[in-house]
């Protein structure tokens, strides 16, 4: 029976109660207008029905993702550099980036980075590889201009200014299997570039200022002794602490059963890290 056909069924019911009672108001009617109950909004079918719900899909998923590239297409006056499934970026009217999707994969364009160096600024693309046979996460590569491989890298980065602060989590396959949480800062305003590599389980989250960053330590724990393995995670802060050094703190210590994994320790981190050159995939 439609909802509406319920509610008037409902009323003329309690109408006829009322008449023999010998009550000629319904229940409730007493109250003063002030206090007299607001009348709800019947819900239209199509609000409580499940095809009202959005179906998730990989296609689906894939054509949102493909929007925001065209808008960064249009940003950067390249609007047809995509056709179908090949992503042609150029540079001097010549096609200088020729990047195509496969049955596996597909790229997009994801970013447009304005990267400030010693020999001026330089403009740095960013290309994101979504495997869709695989579940593993997405992976990033950088490019210049010219079409030439940067770097790459999996996991999560933030840019601030010209230096970039990367978070990734291993995959974990079965019980008691370490997923360690990681993190690196890459320097760029020099060449060759500098890498900032930590060794405690921790990865940045936001950007405070040039100098400070956000973080978070992901700490294995035991569960009821069981090779289970649970997390404690804690507040971190990474600063820099001179030209080619930075400092990672973890603030304070966890309070769980440590994990026996490697570096894993029962006391906060504190952990002092100088940047090593490197020149990438270039």
């Amino acid at each position: 029976m439609p909802f509406q056909s319920r509610s008037v069924t409902l009323a003329l019911t309690l109408a006829a109660l009322a008449a023999l009672s010998g009550c000629d108001k319904l229940p409730g009617s007493a109250k003063t207008p002030t206090e007299a109950a607001k009348p709800v909004a019947v819900p239209t079918p199509a609000a409580t029905t499940e095809s009202a719900q959005p179906t998730y899909s990989p296609d689906n998923e894939r054509n949102g993702e493909l929007k925001g590239e065209a808008k960064l297409l249009k940003e950067l006056g390249q609007p047809d550099a995509r056709q179908g499934s090949t992503l042609t970026l150029q540079h001097n009217g010549k096609a200088a980036l020729v990047i195509n999707d496969d049955d596996e994969s597909y790229n997009l364009l994801t970013n447009v980075i304005q990267v400030p160096t010693a020999n001026g600024v330089q403009t740095v693309y960013e290309v994101t590889t979504v495997y869709t046979a695989s579940p593993d996460g997405p992976s990033s590569t950088f490019y210049d201009v010219r079409g030439a491989a940067i770097e790459s890298y999996q996991g999560f980065g933030q840019w601030r200014g010209a230096m970039f602060a990367v978070s990734d989590q291993q995959q974990a396959y079965g019980i008691g299997d370490d997923s360690r949480v990681s993190g690196q800062l890459y320097d760029w305003s020099s060449k060759p570039h500098r890498k900032f590599d930590f060794k405690s389980r921790c990865q940045p989250k936001e950007w405070v200022s040039d100098t400070e960053i956000k973080g978070v330590c992901t700490r294995p724990t035991q569960v009821d002794g069981s090779e289970n393995v649970g997390e404690e995670e804690i507040d971190a802060v990474y600063t820099r602490v001179g030209h080619n050094s930075w400092r990672l703190r973890e603030l304070r210590a966890p309070k769980g059963k440590m994990k026996d994994f490697d570096n894993n320790p029962s006391t906060a981190y504190d952990e002092t890290v100088k940047g090593v050159a490197y020149y990438g995939d270039q």
